[in-house]
């Protein structure tokens, strides 16, 4: 095979490695904990890894349906943040509401169950 015949297939295989690497969730644990002054459950976002995450979207819908967002611009190595009522607009998070996060660079999102 020529050098000039391989080159397709060397385009169409790191076309499918960037895409792999996109179709992951984001290295993102979610904790919880309760809220100090009782107001719900405070959400602990962290970043596991080693790389600045950007455009951090934090998504809670709670048992009834409701939905909240709060956007983080940048998560550093191992930084952790947390989401309560206060960086909700005084919404407290109920128990049993799901929690998803993304991130921009990645297709998935990573989720959590309160």
């Amino acid at each position: 095979m020529s050098p000039r015949s391989r080159a397709p297939w060397a385009l169409l295989a790191c076309f499918a490695l960037a895409l792999a690497a996109c179709a992951r969730e984001p290295p993102i644990s979610v904790g919880k904990k309760e809220s100090v002054v009782g107001q719900g459950v405070v959400l602990t976002i962290t970043n596991t890894s080693d790389e600045h995450l950007h455009e951090v979207l934090v998504k809670i819908v709670s048992p009834a349906g409701e939905t909240k967002e709060h956007a983080i611009p940048t998560l550093t190595p191992h930084e952790s943040v947390n989401v309560g009522w206060l960086k909700l607009d005084g919404w407290p998070i109920p128990q049993g509401s799901s929690v998803s996060v993304k991130c921009k660079g990645f297709a998935l999102a990573a989720g959590a169950q309160l």
